[in-house]
């Protein structure tokens, strides 16, 4: 019997309008997933990337260190800093082994460590710390990087990229045409090329992202932007037909946060009105257990084999932290947390034409990211087909 012809499902990754939250890097899985990954000469491209990503860290966490008034512990790192800041303006430093010796001495000082600990004060790209821990290897000159390497490397999105794919669903071929869209406020007038007739919209939001402020606004918190922007898309008179899968992004990071004593409470003293009291929160036992069953597995932790809504690999407040962040997204769903300030009302049945679900994501842990798109594939495909009056 002959195969039908492959469904045409247009999709637009991410429109979140805060950058860094991941959207790239779940682009990037798909490709893992569904496109053989990467080939060597892709691989060996993204060296020059990744060592950039360690020249930006290291200068950042060197600046940070006078900025925070830190002092080196080591007496030999010195002529390290000296190096780097001198060199800094350089735009071919990070490709000499020179720097990145450098690099591997100032990152063992104690000084440097003290000052990576309170990064939620200062700009510093996400990938710093995995780079940083792993210049033994990316020195060697035999070095290739791995996909975990090329999943944590980042590179601000300021075009936007297009992949397609097709994936089996009930004997027939579906085919994806997925669009990264950048994230900073700069790249949201290019979003409306990629809007028309699409048919789900990937909403990525970076939930670690509670303490920290926009490169581009040092006075706004990136999770009140990241609500701000969602409300506009979620109420946009021209998506009230296009379905928004949110992707509460960057659970892994949360949980290092949390683990270093990160605290979201913080914004509900600056922002009451939007952010509820979280020492009153309470999720309940099945939401704990979604963002459980969820969250990555170590490999020291072993599978439980029964569902519970507990984990020992998992703080109780990164779940707690989770699913708080959830429930302001949805508030907005629900239509109980108004950011915009709409001046004309909607009517009662204005989003009966589309949904929102939520999903916790880690975009570094393929996995998880596999999971997710399985569970996201039927909500897309069905979004098509009801569009065009099939079901």
């Amino acid at each position: 019997m002959k195969d039908l012809e492959p469904v045409h499902v247009p999709v637009t990754l991410s429109v979140t309008r805060t950058g860094e939250s991941g959207k790239s890097t779940i682009t990037k899985q798909m490709r893992i997933i569904h496109i053989n990954g990467f080939n060597m000469r892709e691989r060996t491209e993204k060296i020059c990337d990744i060592r950039k990503n360690i020249k930006e860290s290291i200068v950042v966490l060197l600046l940070a260190m006078h900025q925070l008034q830190i002092p080196l512990e080591c007496e030999e790192s010195v002529k390290s800093r000296d190096f780097i800041l001198k060199e800094a303006g350089n735009p071919d430093i990070h490709r000499t082994s020179e720097f990145l010796d450098h690099a591997e001495k100032l990152w063992n000082d104690p000084g440097v460590q003290a000052c990576y600990s309170r990064s939620h004060e200062y700009q510093l790209i996400d990938c710093a710390k995995y780079f940083l821990d792993k210049l033994h290897e990316i020195k060697s000159p035999a070095y290739i990087p791995s996909d975990q390497d090329i999943l944590r490397c980042r590179c601000m999105t300021t075009a936007i990229q297009h992949i397609e794919f097709e994936v089996p669903d009930g004997g027939n071929h579906i085919k994806f045409d997925v669009y990264d869209v950048g994230g900073q406020q700069g790249e949201r007038k290019k979003w409306i090329q990629v809007f028309d007739s699409v048919t789900a919209i990937l909403f990525v939001v970076d939930c670690s992202s509670f303490d920290q402020t926009l490169r581009e606004d040092p006075e706004k918190n990136r999770l009140l932007e990241a609500l701000e922007n969602f409300d506009q898309v979620w109420n946009n008179r021209f998506l009230k037909y296009v379905s928004v899968l949110l992707f509460i992004n960057k659970i892994d990071i949360l949980a290092e946060k949390i683990a270093r004593g990160r605290d979201i409470s913080e914004l509900t003293k600056k922002y009451p009105d939007i952010f509820p009291d979280f020492d009153k929160f309470n999720p309940s036992a099945s939401e704990k257990l979604q963002f459980l069953e969820a969250f990555p597995y170590q490999d020291t932790e072993p599978r439980k084999k029964s569902r519970t809504a507990s984990r020992s690999d998992v703080h109780p407040d990164t779940v707690k932290t989770a699913v708080y962040i959830k429930h302001l997204f949805m508030k907005i769903v629900k239509g109980e947390l108004n950011l915009k300030k709409r001046i004309t009302k909607q009517e009662r049945n204005w989003h009966d034409e589309h949904s929102c679900e939520y999903f916790y994501t880690c975009a570094i842990d393929t996995n998880n990211v596999q999971r997710v798109m399985n569970g996201c594939r039927t909500l897309i495909i069905q979004n098509h087909l009801r569009r065009f009056g099939i079901i």
